[in-house]
């Protein structure tokens, strides 16, 4: 006796296991010991240096080089000029009032700080000759300075423009505070001075490093 087919037996069958294989892999445990992955934060690492400098972990072209600025050099100047890039042994200080009235004589001095021996400093000096006169050596008024006092002589003299120089015996001190050169206020407004020239040398004629502050002042008149 013949058992009866069943065609339909085989796709159900098909379909089941299909269903549990599924359900096995979507509710399979994780592993002993083992969670969701998660990343932790790296500590950050020093660059490391190639050779030319350039670091593994700057971008390319981060140094100014690369992007093609101008790289400083330590000569660059600053507000005040200096021309040393280390402490130089001459230190110049300019000091002026700031104000004077008009008819009175005031002096522009020099605060001078020399680590070395000095036997020659040079200065040239401009300013608005409509507003302030720099006087002669007869028309100075010394009483506004010490007795005795040693000055820079003046060398050249015009309207707007001054050269004064300072010269010293070899071995002699350098003066600490010296008047360069007196003025007279002319008239009212706001005059400025500039000193536009520097030099100084030993008694060899080697040019001495210096540095100096107060180049430019402006001064009110009244």
């Amino acid at each position: 006796m013949s058992r009866p087919s069943r065609p339909w037996l085989l796709p159900v069958a098909c379909t089941v296991i299909g269903v549990v294989w599924v359900l096995w892999f979507a509710y399979e445990p994780e592993p002993a010991g083992e969670g969701s992955l998660k990343w932790a934060a790296s500590p950050q690492t020093t660059p490391q240096r190639r050779a030319g400098g350039v670091s593994d972990t700057d971008p390319a072209g981060s140094r100014p080089e690369a992007r093609g600025a101008p790289v400083p050099s330590s000569g660059a100047r600053t507000t005040d000029d200096v021309r040393s890039s280390i402490n130089p042994p001459l230190q110049l200080v300019f000091q002026t009032p700031a104000s004077a009235r008009v008819g009175e004589a005031f002096d522009l001095r020099v605060a001078i700080d020399a680590r070395q021996p000095i036997t020659r400093v040079v200065f040239e000096i401009v300013y608005d000759p409509a507003l302030l006169k720099a006087r002669a050596l007869e028309e100075i008024d010394y009483a506004q300075r010490t007795e005795g006092e040693r000055a820079f002589a003046i060398d050249q003299l015009s309207d707007g423009r001054v050269a004064l120089v300072m010269r010293l015996k070899k071995g002699e001190a350098v003066p600490r505070n010296v008047p360069l050169v007196q003025f007279e206020a002319l008239s009212p407004g706001r005059a400025q001075i500039r000193i536009t020239d520097i030099s100084a040398s030993d008694a060899s004629e080697r040019s001495v490093p210096w540095a100096a502050t107060g180049r430019e002042s402006e001064i009110a008149l009244n």
